[in-house]
């Protein structure tokens, strides 16, 4: 299932958020989403979701989810919204409870998706008893549980310190390169957009318009952290962006 974002404005009263959006999040790629601080990321993606209905423009959904998606969209957080009575199992099996699964089709998908992220041996734990990027992981397994079409990630590594961050981005890669999942990957950090995103979306200053969409061919899993091609695209994000996130910034303390 593809996703199309036409024409989408939006306006809180006389505050202007977001301005005549219009972009494609094919299927099978990760589309980044970067900006400065308070153009409307976070935003963005909520009406993607359908949390919100933007006041001009639409989301189509084009073609359908795979075949037994339980929700066609699902996210992931930054903050990994776990519940801390229930366990790793528990958390996960929190999105199938309301789908009419019985106890054993809960337990297949469950077991399934703790594969696919490498928490099969924490089944059972509690996430006070979980680093930081492990309670990250059940965040994504649940997510995948649901077998969406398309995953929105609102900034899901910025609470980790940069070595988690770095083993988390490598796991990702290894889940697209066997999965070819597809997903809206909000971020501030240029190396994340770079080293994920099949297209680099960069969003102005409020109110938020597309100055820019990158494209890079390379797949995910054959890019390096050294690869002088993703140094190059990076600068050249920072020097579309610097002005403006410097403004923003300064905005946002005067504010």
């Amino acid at each position: 299932m593809d996703l199309r974002v036409d024409a989408l404005s939006h306006r809180y009263g006389n505050l202007e958020v977001l301005s005549d959006i219009s972009l494609d999040i094919p299927a099978g790629q990760v589309v980044s989403i970067i900006g400065p601080s308070g153009c409307g990321k976070s935003t963005l993606l909520r009406f993607i979701g359908g949390l919100e209905r933007p006041s001009e423009g639409q989301i189509i959904q084009r073609g359908q989810p795979p075949e037994g998606s339980l929700n066609p969209l699902t996210y992931v957080f930054q903050d990994f919204a776990l519940l801390p009575w229930r366990t790793v199992a528990g958390n996960i099996a929190l999105v199938l409870e309301d789908h009419g699964l019985g106890s054993a089709r809960q337990d297949e998908i469950i077991t399934n998706v703790l594969a696919r992220t490498k928490l099969s041996e924490f089944r059972d734990a509690l996430p006070k008893q979980l680093s930081g990027g492990m309670k990250q992981r059940v965040a994504i397994a649940r997510a995948l549980a649901v077998n969406p079409a398309v995953m929105l990630m609102d900034e899901p590594l910025s609470a980790l310190d940069s070595q988690t961050r770095e083993l988390l981005m490598d796991d990702l890669i290894d889940l697209w390169a066997r999965e070819r999942f597809t997903a809206v990957y909000v971020t501030h950090n240029l190396a994340e957009a770079v080293r994920l995103g099949h297209q680099i979306v960069v969003l102005s200053r409020r109110p938020g318009k597309i100055r820019e969409i990158i494209t890079i061919e390379t797949p995910l899993d054959a890019r390096r952290r050294s690869d002088p091609e993703l140094a190059s695209i990076e600068e050249r994000l920072w020097s579309v962006m610097r002005d403006e996130a410097q403004a923003a910034d300064l905005e946002l303390v005067d504010g």
